[in-house]
């Protein structure tokens, strides 16, 4: 999935890491890399435009279920087309939770790399079953 979800651009153009705030953001427990175009290719557009630039936005997604696009958005992975839009769908309140948290001072505490990945070895809670005929309703508008 790719997408350009306000929640998490400035995390994609600051120091701050996107980090697990609760059970459904296991997924990123591992860490959220951040694609910078120009790196690779100076100034373009910022659009994943040809194959050589498709590349390098796979290299830096790697073995991580999302990477962050400085300036530009996101892209969500996953096995099903459920989980890559469930995980869309809560990266999107994580990103929102977290700078709340952020903003309220004082320390946060977020998932243990070893609490998300339980998460993950325990299926992420089967936690885009239920709510995909939801999603679905939504879109359709029905």
């Amino acid at each position: 999935v790719h997408g350009h979800a306000a929640s998490l651009i400035p995390f994609g153009v600051t120091t701050v890491p996107l980090r697990p705030m609760y059970h459904m953001a296991s997924f990123i427990g591992n860490g959220v890399p951040i694609f910078d175009i120009r790196k690779t290719f100076g100034m373009t557009d910022m659009l994943v435009s040809d194959s050589a630039k498709g590349r390098a936005l796979a290299q830096a997604l790697g073995n991580k279920t999302c990477v962050l696009m400085r300036g530009h958005g996101v892209v969500v992975t996953g096995p099903s087309i459920q989980h890559a839009v469930g995980r869309s769908v809560y990266l999107d309140i994580n990103a929102k939770v977290q700078a709340q948290a952020m903003a309220l001072g004082g320390s946060v505490t977020y998932l243990d790399p070893q609490e998300a990945q339980k998460m993950m070895d325990a299926g992420e809670n089967r936690g885009y079953e239920r709510p995909w005929e939801l999603w679905k309703a939504k879109v359709t508008g029905k």
